[in-house]
Formats: C-alpha cells, sequence, structure tokens
C-alpha cells in the first residue's frame, strides 16, 4: 500500500517537470537518455544491490592488491593467500615465505625440493597416477625464495640479455614458485630438463590432459605469451586446489585472467 501512495506525487511530479522543460530544447532527450531500462548497465547495477543474500561459494576469491601500485608500477599482494595473481604487474614482498614446507619425496624429485604441506597430497596422488599410467615425472623445481629467484633471473639476464630473460623468467618476488604451490615437472624423455620439447613427450601431453583433476594449472600455454608476459612452459604447473583448477580449465582462461577476473 505504500508504494501506491507514493506512485501519484510522482506522476504529478514528472508532468510537472515536463511542462516547465517544454520549449527548452534537449532537455526531454537528457531526461530520457539518463533515465535506465531494464536492459542498460545502470539497471543492472541498481539491480546488483539487492541486500538478498547470495549463495556462498567454497572456491575462495583472489585477495585484492594494494589499492595503488608502487612507483614502480607494481602492485603487492598479501603473503600467505595462495590465490593471489603474480605476474609482471603484481609481487609479493621480499620477507613473504610460506609456512609449513614439506619436502617431496626422493622417488619423484631431483635433488631437495619442497612444497606446502596441503599441496603435498594432490602432488603425490599426481605423480602416483602418472605411473599407474606408465609415466615416469620427476620435480625438479619447486620453492623458491624470493633471493633465490633474484638469482635465477640474473642468471638469465647475463645468459641471454634483458629483454630475453624477461620472456623465459620472473623478477624476484613476481615468480609463482615463491608460494610453494607451485612445481616444474620433467621427465627421462628430455633428460629432466625444463624444455619446449618436454611438452611433446607423453608425460607432458599427459599432464596437459590430467593435471587439473587434480588441482594443478599450467601457467603459461602455448601461444599465450602477449597474455602471460612469458614463453610457452609446458613444465609449469601450479596448484590451486581442484574446484578451482578445475574452474579455470572450464572457464578457457588463463590462470592470471582467471584471477583476475
Amino acid at each position: 500500500m505504500s508504494g501506491s501512495r507514493l506512485l501519484i506525487p510522482a506522476t504529478l511530479l514528472l508532468a510537472l517537470l515536463l511542462v516547465a522543460c517544454e520549449g527548452q530544447p534537449g532537455v526531454i532527450d537528457e531526461l530520457v537518455a539518463r533515465s535506465p531500462t531494464p536492459d542498460d548497465p545502470a539497471a543492472e547495477a541498481a539491480s546488483s544491490e539487492d541486500p538478498s543474500p547470495v549463495a556462498a561459494t567454497a572456491t575462495p576469491s583472489p585477495a585484492p592488491p594494494t589499492a595503488t601500485p608502487n612507483a614502480d608500477g607494481v602492485y603487492i599482494v598479501p603473503c600467505g593467500d595462495i590465490h593471489v595473481p603474480l605476474d609482471k604487474l603484481h609481487r609479493l614482498e621480499e620477507d613473504c615465505a610460506p609456512e609449513g614446507l614439506v619436502a617431496i619425496s626422493e622417488a619423484y624429485a631431483h635433488g631437495l625440493q619442497e612444497v606446502v604441506e596441503q599441496t603435498l597430497p594432490d602432488l603425490l596422488a599426481l605423480l602416483e597416477a602418472a605411473v599407474a599410467e606408465g609415466h615416469r615425472l620427476a620435480v625438479v623445481s619447486s620453492y623458491r625464495s624470493f633471493e633465490t629467484q633474484r638469482n635465477t633471473y640474473q642468471y638469465h639476464v647475463d645468459t641471454l640479455g634483458q629483454e630475453e630473460a624477461s620472456r623465459v623468467s620472473a623478477r624476484a618476488g613476481h615468480s609463482e614458485h615463491q608460494l610453494g604451490t607451485t612445481v616444474d615437472f620433467s621427465s627421462p624423455a628430455v633428460a629432466y630438463e625444463l624444455v619446449e620439447a618436454f611438452g611433446g613427450t607423453p608425460e607432458g601431453r599427459w599432464l596437459a590432459g590430467n593435471a587439473h583433476e587434480y588441482g594443478f594449472v599450467l601457467s603459461y600455454p602455448q601461444g599465450m605469451e602477449e597474455v602471460t608476459g612469458y614463453v610457452y612452459e609446458p613444465w609449469h604447473f601450479r596448484w590451486v586446489g581442484r574446484e578451482m583448477a578445475a574452474e579455470v580449465r572450464a572457464s578457457g582462461l588463463t590462470l592470471g585472467q582467471f584471477l583476475l577476473r
């Protein structure tokens, strides 16, 4: 009933306004242009403000970066959130280190390799599933500290030059390896090296088709350098959990695009 009482004054007010604007070119058109229709973005925005409860989702939203970039134009992302975006415009602080690092079994690792504890069960499940299907995989790189990544990047600069190094390696703080949830796989077929040819091996093809079932996403797909900022790396997989990995795959987006939606 309260709505019907308000309708009459609103109608009268509109009529008075139209009379007052008569003879003033453009005023009526301006009023019409500002009135949202059901298909207009303004109308959609208004409807999105409906305070009715929304069903919760089990997938956590990525934490937003700092509101404004630093002087170098880079955004700092929160430490401890495994779903933060990390690329050439988003980085972790120098002192950010994951908690609960655990070693990967020597049966599946070259040298000492570590990931955060929550990643390990899915990683072992993936490796065991690969073995069950006749594929021999090994983790040849995993957690890297800020300082280790600084040295890694500098090595590429010294050997390849600045421009090429920025295509194949992340600067310190920008590497997904600093999260402790990212691993580089390889196999005997390529002498356990990290090379593009790995993508064409049976192990590389198996990972591309099955890794998401264990929560891992290929961060730098083929043909997407303009989007990711890095060359194709068929060995580089980041664990985000099985639910999110399935969502990323279904979306058709790169992991970076998905996290920055």
